[in-house]
């Protein structure tokens, strides 16, 4: 019997189920919305739900327990500045997992999500934040995606890249000049 024993074990060891959270947590702040199974999800929620609370305090001890879990700063720091924000004044609750169809086929087989898992019909479901941004838009702020390129410069004038890439042709120009020998003149 399994009297006072808490948690899924996910037919895995101790270090390997360790691994398998931070790395699912992880990919739940970065993309804020993720599939994976239902017992994965279930089972992570509360880690997940913890770090956004530690996240709202957002003092140095805080800072240190998150990069605990999460081992990046950026992304602690994501947790902290962005993340927490969305959830100021929400006592809990945030994140939420939906159950996907238990069904291959949808009928016009367009379904990407309405399907248990291949292999071992395992239950699948998605896992996400309940306020949440466009995708790309929590990439960014994960720092996993470099931000959009600058607009030209205000004026009317280049953009900056452009002024350092005028210098660098005519600097070649000049040293291909110099490379050419030199012709001996005609009578």
């Amino acid at each position: 019997m399994r009297h006072r024993l808490k948690g899924r074990k996910l037919g895995r060891t101790t270090a390997h189920r360790e691994a398998l959270e931070r790395n699912i947590v992880q990919s739940l702040f970065i993309y804020g919305r993720i599939i994976t199974t239902e017992a994965k999800a279930k089972e992570f929620r509360g880690t997940a739900e913890h770090l956004i609370t530690l996240g709202k305090v957002g003092d140095l001890p805080a800072r240190r327990r998150i990069l605990r879990t999460v081992q990046d700063p950026r992304l602690a720091k994501k947790i902290i500045e962005d993340v927490a924000k969305r959830f100021g004044d929400r006592p809990g609750g945030y994140t939420r997992v939906v159950k996907l169809g238990g069904s291959r086929w949808d009928g016009d087989g367009r379904g990407q999500y309405a399907f248990n898992r291949l292999g071992d019909n395992g239950k699948k479901a998605i896992w996400e934040l309940v306020v949440r941004k466009d995708r790309d838009e929590e990439l960014r702020s994960a720092g996993r995606v470099k931000s959009a390129p600058s607009p030209a410069a205000p004026g009317g004038g280049a953009a900056p890249a452009a002024e350092k890439k005028a210098p660098a042709k005519e600097k070649k120009a000049k040293a291909e000049k110099k490379a050419e020998p030199k012709k001996p003149a005609q009578k």
